[in-house]
């Protein structure tokens, strides 16, 4: 077996083990090639940083690497780590993992954060093992918009617009915990044409606003102002990102379990938390593989 960065591979061969590596995951995972090239755009992917398990010159394994800031550290991210059935249970994922680790140091990373759905034993045990610690939990939600509850008119005069321009200056003070990677400010401008942006107004002030996809119906940041929580502004953004999606559902990745206040309003408009994952970091200036 050959690890190599996959620097020189295509994103087509890629895509082709990727969707055969999770073809029985836990979650359904295969994505046509435009979602998964755009996924791995979101997560700023890097095949320098990522590597790949060959047998011969076939890839059957991998580890997709995003590379960014990560609380002023240099870091990546796990953006998709996969082996095709056949080659599972051979340590294959531990030695990709050693290999990668040694050129991350190699080019000053500092710390390597991931995902891990908590009823994949199997992964979380390896990544543990390697010195990854839980960071905190993340919980996904999904809605039938047809179950979307009907709200009264906000209490005073509030209107929704499109935003063409995002003052993250503003708008990260009305957030209650730090988005995951694929939720970032990063990976929002990195895939900007994706997504629609709207805002809820009282006169020329932004009090809420929302970022979603309008062909997957993914809510990727939906947020109030504190003072005008509880007025049904967050209800109005909720109805009115369900008009301009196109599918029949709603969903809203790695919301912060520590958010209660958030956890609280989704679930009191009817989205079920159908999968949790924990964020785990790794220190690597301190780790030995």
């Amino acid at each position: 077996m050959i690890y190599k960065s996959l620097e020189t591979e295509s994103f087509e061969q890629i895509h082709h083990c990727f969707n055969e590596a999770f073809s029985d995951y836990i979650i359904r995972m295969e994505l046509p090639f435009e979602k998964f090239h755009r996924n791995m755009v979101r997560n700023g992917v890097d095949l320098r940083f990522s590597m790949g398990l060959y047998d011969g010159d076939r890839l059957v394994g991998f580890i997709l690497n995003g590379v960014g800031a990560w609380h002023g550290n240099l870091a990546v991210y796990d953006s998709g780590t996969g082996i095709i059935k056949e080659y599972r249970g051979k340590k294959y994922s531990k030695e990709m993992l050693r290999v990668l680790m040694e050129k991350l140091l190699e080019n000053d990373f500092s710390q390597y954060l991931l995902e891990v759905i908590q009823t994949n034993k199997p992964a979380f045990t390896l990544y543990s093992n390697q010195g990854f610690t839980i960071k905190r939990e993340l919980m996904c939600f999904r809605m039938d918009k047809e179950d979307l509850p009907v709200v009264a008119e906000p209490d005073l005069d509030f209107h929704c617009r499109k935003m063409d321009f995002l003052d993250w200056n503003i708008l990260k003070g009305f957030w209650n915990s730090i988005p995951s990677w694929q939720n970032s400010i990063d990976a929002v401008e990195r895939v900007s044409d994706q997504f629609k942006n709207i805002g809820v107004f009282s006169g020329s002030t932004c009090i809420g606003y929302g970022i979603f996809d309008p062909e997957s119906g993914e809510i990727v940041h939906s947020a109030v102002r504190n003072d005008m929580r509880k007025r049904g502004v967050g209800s109005l953004l909720l109805h009115k990102i369900s008009e301009e999606t196109k599918g029949p559902h709603l969903r809203i990745i790695n919301v912060d379990k520590n958010d209660e206040e958030t956890v609280e309003f989704l679930q009191h408009n009817n989205f079920v938390n159908d999968v949790n994952q924990y964020e785990m970091i790794l220190n690597l200036k301190s780790s030995i593989v």
